[in-house]
């Protein structure tokens, strides 16, 4: 009972903010908003933006995989990433699981090794977010509009600025604050002890670099509902928004995100354009549906070709199965040999796949 409500907490709390976005909100106004919609401009452009980004998050695994886990094209990467997507529907850790379920099974690495590249890799967005904020604060604030939301970001970028500090000093000066040197043990944590310098400053300016497609897609989709924001002023909004997207306390942000764009996006509605909360929740709402059923769209595609990798085929079904139920066959594979012993099949004989091979790929529980 526990952990079903532990589950059912991101869904709880997604929906409560969403009902409380609509039930504060005149839903009228959101419906007028939502005709008075350039939906043409807005679902070109979402498609464009979810190709982007889709692309350009698979560019940045490459150097990730290469440098922790194996060296992983971008093909292959693309389809693995395209697939993940049916899991980033539910929740941005499930599909990171997800990633490293498939280049477990597709590669044979270890799958708490997959996983620790990724979970880095969350890590490292993290301070890319930090420091995209740090800098739009810094250099951008002057841009703002008064939004009572801007007020706090000074505070989110301490935390953010205090967690960083901390892991790196903690992972790479290996300073146990107090009693936790023990997480340096855990295989699921082994890329942050390998992680060096060099490794931060590349994948995070990878990283930094991705999140500007979210600074586009901004851009260009809200014009769409009449609301015009300059793009370096976005360039401060948008981390605040990829940040609650990406912290696993909602369904794929769900609502948290919705919250923040209201807070952010409402104070630039322009006089008489209608209730401008109520187009910034028109907005919110739309966009967040809109490229995940496109993302869907993507992974749909790639579904039949991961499929063909990590699922077993009738033939090697059927093959486990008999070999399961007669020890000695009277086939190549398992034929006694002279001695009585199970004689190792040849390659004139036909066999490609090795037995162990096929009893990992059909008795795993997870398959």
């Amino acid at each position: 009972m526990r952990a079903r409500t532990k589950a059912l907490l991101p869904w709880i709390l997604s929906l409560g903010i969403v009902a409380f976005l609509f039930f504060t909100t005149d839903i009228e106004a959101v419906g007028r908003a939502l005709e008075s919609a350039d939906w043409t401009r807005l679902i070109a452009f979402m498609a464009l933006v979810t190709l982007i980004s889709f692309v350009a998050d698979s560019a940045t695994l490459v150097p990730l995989f290469h440098r922790f886990v194996a060296p992983i094209g971008f093909r292959e990467i693309v389809s693995i990433k395209g697939v993940s997507y049916f899991l980033n529907a539910l929740n941005y850790s499930l599909a990171a699981g997800g990633m490293a379920w498939l280049v477990h099974k597709r590669r044979g690495v270890p799958f708490m090794r997959a996983l620790s590249s990724l979970i880095w890799f969350f890590f490292v967005d993290i301070i890319a977010l930090g420091l995209m904020l740090t800098l739009g604060w810094v250099f951008g604030r002057h841009l703002m509009s008064g939004a009572d939301f801007i007020d706090r970001v000074p505070i989110v970028i301490a935390v953010v600025a205090s967690v960083v500090v901390g892991a790196l000093v903690y992972w790479n000066l290996r300073f146990d604050f107090f009693f936790f040197g023990f997480f340096r043990k855990w295989s699921i944590f082994q890329c942050f002890q390998e992680a060096r310098g060099a490794d931060y400053v590349r994948m995070v300016a990878f990283r930094a670099t991705f999140v500007l497609v979210y600074v586009l897609m901004h851009f260009l989709l809200l014009p769409s509902f009449g609301v015009h924001i300059p793009f370096e002023t976005l360039l401060m909004y948008s981390p605040l928004i990829t940040f609650v997207q990406v912290i696993p306390a909602t369904v794929s942000g769900l609502g948290a995100a919705q919250g923040v764009m209201v807070a952010l996006f409402a104070s630039h509605v322009p006089p008489g354009h209608g209730d401008a909360r109520a187009v910034i929740v028109a907005y919110s709402t739309v966009i967040g549906p809109l490229m995940m059923l496109m993302r869907l769209v993507i992974g749909y595609c790639f579904v039949a070709t991961i499929a063909r990798d990590v699922l077993p085929t009738a033939d090697i079904i059927e093959a486990e199965r008999t070999r399961d139920a007669d020890p000695h066959p009277e086939s190549p594979i398992g034929q006694p040999g002279p001695a009585g012993s199970s004689a190792a099949p040849s390659p004139a004989q036909g066999v490609v796949e090795p037995v162990g091979a096929v009893t990992k790929a059909v008795g795993t529980s997870d398959t």
